[in-house]
C-alpha cells in the first residue's frame, strides 16, 4: 500500500517562506488619501443676533523646553514656532469663509473677553500628517468642545491640480469650522446674546472692576452670568465701548500683520510641506522594510539553528545551515537599509535649515 505523500515542509523552509511573502508586501505602498469635508457655507447672512465675533489665539507650539534649547534641533524649533501662526491663520481664513461669523481675528495671546476663544497646541506637524488638539470656549467661560483633530496627507495632495488650489490638510481646519458651526446651533438667539453682553463686561471689569459692581457675576468654576446691564446711556459704558473699540483697532493691525506673515510664508512653507512629504514617506519605507528585514532574519537564523541540533539527517543540517545563511544575508540587508534612510533623514534636516 502506497504511503500518502507528505506534504509539510521543514519549519526552516515554512520560515523562509514566510519572510519572503512579508519583505514582498513591505515593498509596497499603502496610500492614503484624507477624506477633506466641506465646510458649511451660509446661505444667506446669518441673522445679527447670532453672529459672534471669534479669537484665534496663535497656536501653541508643542514643544518641550529640550526642544526649544537644544541646538540640534534649532531649525525645526523655528519652523513649529511659525506654524503656529500659520496654521492658525489657515484656521481664520476657513472660519471667515464659511461667513456663519461676525469679525474673526487671530491674537497673540488668549482674549478672554471676546465673545468666542479658539485655542489650539500642535501635537504633530509634517508634509505627512497634522494632528491638532483644539479647545474652543465662550466668554461665559463655557467649553464649547476640547477634541484632537488629524489628517493624513497622501500623493494626490501633493499633485499640482489639487496642491495648487488646497492645503493638504484642510481636512482639519473644516472639520473644527464644522463643529464650531454645529455647537452654536444648539444656542436659542437670547443664549447668544448674553455671551456677546457677558463679553462686554468682563472687559469693563479688567477696566473699572469697581463699576461694574453686580452687574456680572462669577460663581466658585470661573463661569459668567449677567445680573443686570447698565443703562444703554450710562458715561461708563460707553467710555469703556469707545476704548474697546480702539482695542478692536490695535488687533485689526494686529491681524493684518499675521496676514502679511501668512502670505510670505505660504510659498515657502507649501515647498518644504511637499519635500517632506516626500521624504518621510521614502523614510518610513526604507525604515519598515529595514524592520521586517532584521525580523525575519533574526528569527530564519534562530529557526536554522535549532533545526540543525535537532535533526541528525545530513541533508536536513544543509537545510538548517543554508537557512541560517539566508537569515543572516536577509538580517544585513536590514542593517543596510537602515542606513540608507539615514540619506533621507539628512535631507529632512536639509530642508528644514533652508526653510
Amino acid at each position: 500500500m502506497t504511503e500518502p505523500m507528505n506534504t509539510r515542509l521543514p519549519v526552516p523552509l515554512v520560515l523562509c517562506a514566510w519572510g519572503a511573502c512579508l519583505l514582498g508586501a513591505c515593498t509596497s505602498e499603502q496610500v492614503i488619501h484624507a477624506n477633506v469635508p466641506a465646510a458649511t457655507m451660509a446661505q444667506q447672512a446669518p441673522a445679527e443676533q447670532r453672529l459672534l465675533d471669534v479669537a484665534i489665539a496663535v497656536f501653541d507650539p508643542g514643544l518641550s523646553g529640550e526642544e526649544k534649547t537644544d541646538g540640534d534641533s534649532e531649525s525645526y524649533s523655528q519652523i513649529r514656532e511659525a506654524e503656529a501662526r500659520y496654521l492658525a491663520y489657515t484656521l481664520r481664513k476657513t472660519l471667515e469663509g464659511t461667513g456663519q461669523w461676525g469679525v474673526v481675528r487671530l491674537t497673540p495671546h488668549e482674549d478672554r473677553s471676546v465673545d468666542l476663544l479658539v485655542n489650539a497646541a500642535i501635537v504633530e506637524s509634517s508634509g505627512s500628517e497634522l494632528v491638532l488638539d483644539v479647545r474652543v470656549s465662550d466668554a461665559a467661560g463655557r467649553t464649547w468642545f476640547s477634541r484632537r483633530y488629524s489628517a493624513l496627507a497622501s500623493k494626490y495632495a501633493y499633485s499640482d491640480e489639487h496642491f495648487s488650489q488646497k492645503e493638504p490638510f484642510q481636512a482639519v481646519y473644516t472639520g473644527v469650522a464644522n463643529d464650531m458651526l454645529a455647537a452654536r446651533e444648539k444656542f436659542a438667539s437670547k443664549e447668544l446674546a448674553a455671551i456677546r453682553d457677558v463679553a462686554e463686561l468682563r472687559f469693563a471689569a479688567d477696566l473699572v472692576p469697581a463699576a461694574i459692581g453686580d452687574y456680572l457675576v462669577e460663581d466658585s468654576v470661573a463661569a459668567y452670568s449677567v445680573n443686570s446691564l447698565p443703562a444703554a446711556d450710562d458715561p461708563m459704558l460707553l467710555r469703556v465701548r469707545r476704548i474697546r473699540q480702539r482695542d478692536f483697532m490695535l488687533l485689526d493691525a494686529l491681524d493684518a500683520y499675521y496676514a502679511r506673515f501668512y502670505r510670505d510664508m505660504k510659498p515657502a512653507y507649501r515647498e518644504w510641506l511637499k519635500s517632506s512629504f516626500e521624504e518621510t514617506i521614502e523614510l518610513k519605507k526604507l525604515q519598515r522594510s529595514a524592520r521586517n528585514r532584521m525580523g525575519m532574519g533574526a528569527a530564519a537564523m534562530v529557526a536554522g539553528v535549532a533545526g540543525g541540533v535537532r535533526s541528525d539527517s545530513t541533508a536536513a543540517q544543509a537545510v538548517s545551515v543554508a537557512t541560517a545563511g539566508g537569515g543572516a544575508a536577509v538580517f544585513a540587508s536590514g542593517i543596510k537599509k537602515y542606513d540608507q534612510s539615514k540619506i533621507h533623514l539628512d535631507a529632512l534636516r536639509e530642508l528644514n535649515d533652508s526653510f
